[in-house]
């Protein structure tokens, strides 16, 4: 079974508190995909993005692309409810919210669904000790080619030169990504995080993987 490290993070302002209360408007239970079918299956084109903060790419793209249905995946309860207070002031109605790790979300969705993931600043899990518990490897590199339309791509970024590192090297050695390192998105907001993280002098690596062939997984079905 796998082994899930999530970190739940700090105390809600009253705000943010008031903001989650409201979760249930907005929910995405992995467990109940079937309930979301319209928003997942009829949207022309469903963004994921993976860890999404304080919620503040996710808002501006589902802002910025109404004909687009987005979802975000989060456990840090503070940054759920600074998402949905946005989407409320905005009246955004193309989200929903997984409060879950990025793994389960991706294993509950259709395969190809997917038309844009984001995976911006995930935990780097600094000690060596720890390097196991990051999100991005060989596993989440195939399931992302699974549930990735093929000519979709996902999009990541990282101020943790080793993890910069471990990224490059698990999506291009999976066969079904073609990418590599790539300016900032043209549609990211500079969140504080990164803003943060320039300030105390870690570069920025960003990096783009279009999925150009099938999954493994998908091979292997076809052929049996």
């Amino acid at each position: 079974m796998r082994q899930l490290y999530v970190r739940r993070g700090s105390r809600m302002t009253g705000a943010q508190a008031r903001a989650y209360a409201c979760l249930e408007e907005y929910r995405l239970d992995p467990d109940c995909i079937d309930r979301h079918f319209e928003f997942v299956r009829h949207a022309s084109d469903l963004l994921v993005e993976i860890g999404f903060g304080n919620g503040e790419v996710l808002a501006q793209f589902a802002s910025t692309n109404p004909l687009w249905n987005c979802i975000g995946v989060e456990v840090f309860r503070p940054g759920i409810g600074a998402l949905i207070r946005r989407c409320k002031a905005e009246e955004l109605k193309n989200v929903l919210i997984a409060e879950t790790d990025g793994l389960t979300l991706l294993e509950a969705l259709p395969d190809s669904s997917i038309s844009l993931m984001f995976v911006f600043f995930p935990d780097p899990w600094p000690k060596k000790r720890h390097h196991r518990r990051r999100l991005v490897n060989e596993e989440f590199a195939e399931l992302t080619s699974r549930k990735l339309s093929v000519g979709s791509s996902v999009c990541l970024a990282t101020d943790w030169e080793h993890y910069a590192d471990q990224i490059g090297i698990v999506f291009d050695n999976h066969r079904s990504f073609d990418g590599g390192p790539s300016e900032r998105y043209e549609l990211r907001p500079k969140t504080r995080f990164e803003q943060r993280g320039e300030k105390l002098g870690h570069e920025i690596w960003d990096f783009q993987y279009k999925r150009v062939t099938s999954s493994t997984k998908e091979s292997q079905d076809t052929s049996q």
